[in-house]
């Protein structure tokens, strides 16, 4: 009798199988094989589901993409205008390990601009995307004429936090970077 193969969870242990090869081993570590290596199975395990690594890259890129309106809701359920703005930036930050992870694997996959058209749709998704969140969240806080100025200014600091966190991970724990974010709500007249 056939095992049964749950395969929507098949599908989620693949995609945080090459997630962990981007953050350590960078896009040219992630392979169908390397993928099937960490899950301790054959290639075709990788297979059945992303029959070549540019479909394997597409999944890792819509599952961080896909995943952010879920958690960011559930996170921001009941806050005022300001918590939510809070809420928002902390999220964009690396601060457990599984985010530091994230940021790495997303980092990595940065580096291949220009390579791979899967991760030029995933960085453009992923900048408007942002874009999108702050602008959402600063409409209720900022006159309009300088919301897209806001916008810049609060993505040019959460990637400067995010980039130093992945550069320098022991450097940067989750307390100095939120101990930054509060200084720019200061300076920015966002507290």
């Amino acid at each position: 009798m056939p095992r049964h193969v749950d395969h929507d969870q098949r599908r989620a242990d693949i995609i945080e199988a090459a997630k962990q090869i981007l953050a350590n081993g960078g896009p040219d570590g992630m392979t169908i094989r390397s993928v099937a290596k960490r899950l301790g199975g054959s290639i075709t395990l990788v297979t059945h589901y992303y029959p070549t690594r540019p479909e394997l890259m597409r999944a890792v890129v819509a599952e961080m993409n896909e995943s952010y309106d879920t958690e960011l809701a559930d996170l921001e359920a009941g806050a005022d205008a300001h918590g939510r703005l809070y809420i928002l930036l902390e999220w964009m930050l690396p601060l457990t390990e599984l985010e530091w992870v994230n940021e790495s694997s997303r980092i990595q996959l940065l580096g291949r601009r220009g390579q791979d058209p899967s991760v030029e749709e995933f960085a453009d998704a992923m900048d408007a995307r942002m874009r999108d969140l702050l602008r959402q969240h600063l409409e209720p806080l900022v006159p309009k004429d300088r919301v897209e100025g806001y916008v810049d200014l609060l993505r040019v600091t959460t990637n400067g936090i995010v980039l130093s966190a992945v550069e320098h991970h022991d450097d940067w724990p989750a307390k100095r970077q939120l101990r930054v974010l509060e200084a720019a709500l200061t300076a920015f007249g966002l507290k």
